[in-house]
């Protein structure tokens, strides 16, 4: 036989454990969407400094050498499973991304990349990525890029289903 008092205690928990289960949800959305503001330097082909993402005018910058701690080397394929641990070298010359014969990193139509997605460059010991109009966006550490973009070690590249990561 059960108490009322039993009764009562029983909703007080199970009402404590629904507020506790919904606090962390709300915690966990929150985690996921929250994302650090990132001062992301956009550039042209002659590696001329031409604003950032955020609108702002972007004062003239001297070019560096790059040094070799945060040179990007290499574009390390993280997702999706299939395709995860793949490299792709960058050297002096263009990289190509999309499902076109003549890209130079082919992805399978299924991943959701254009023919011709995205542009990887060296300028100026610089890695940039720039999108070639691709239907569903090329994005670095979840913001579209509009303009070709600086990468940096440790960038997330999102082409499509793909992620890729900036390494040295």
């Amino acid at each position: 036989m059960i108490t009322d008092q039993l009764l009562g205690v029983l909703k007080v928990v199970l009402l404590l454990a629904l507020y506790l289960f919904f606090a962390r949800v709300l915690w966990a959305v929150w985690h996921e969407i929250r994302t650090p503001a990132v001062s992301r330097v956009a550039i042209n082909k002659t590696g001329n400094n031409v604003g950032n993402t955020v609108g702002e005018a972007a004062a003239p910058i001297d070019r560096p050498h790059v040094s070799r701690e945060h040179r990007v080397s290499v574009l390390r394929i993280i997702s999706p499973a299939e395709l995860k641990g793949t490299d792709v070298a960058l050297g002096d010359a263009d990289v190509l991304v999309g499902r076109g014969p003549d890209c130079t990193l082919r992805l399978a139509a299924e991943t959701g990349a254009s023919v011709r997605h995205a542009r990887i460059s060296n300028v100026d010991g610089y890695v940039t990525i720039e999108d070639l109009g691709s239907t569903n966006r090329t994005m670095v550490n979840g913001n579209v890029i509009d303009s070709p973009t600086r990468l940096r070690v440790g960038d997330r590249v999102y082409i499509g289903l793909v992620t890729l990561e900036a390494r040295r």
